[in-house]
């Protein structure tokens, strides 16, 4: 209960309410990428729960944030045409 106290004083402290953010989270999951962010979600209360993020993890997450926001970003394909080009020529298939 005092752990829930304090996350609420967090976001207080951030000016964000919880029902804004669980407001923000329905709108996402009822959207089209709802099952993915679900299953982001998942992942990330598994890995969570026993570790917290460093100060440098949190910079980090809001960086990478901030690229996909700027649309420095690939598409899977993307990426896939990109990784297959950086391959050794003895791995590629013909």
């Amino acid at each position: 209960m005092d752990q829930a106290r304090g996350k609420e004083l967090e976001f207080a402290e951030e000016n964000v309410s919880i029902d804004q953010i669980v407001g923000k989270v329905k709108v996402i999951v009822q959207g089209s990428h709802g099952a993915l962010f679900s299953k982001v979600v998942d992942s990330f209360f598994e890995l969570s729960e026993p570790e917290y993020f460093s100060q440098e993890d949190l910079a980090d997450i809001e960086a990478g944030m901030a690229d996909i926001r700027e649309g420095r970003c690939l598409t899977l394909e993307e990426y896939r045409r990109e990784s297959w080009r950086s391959l050794p020529a003895n791995i590629k298939a013909d």
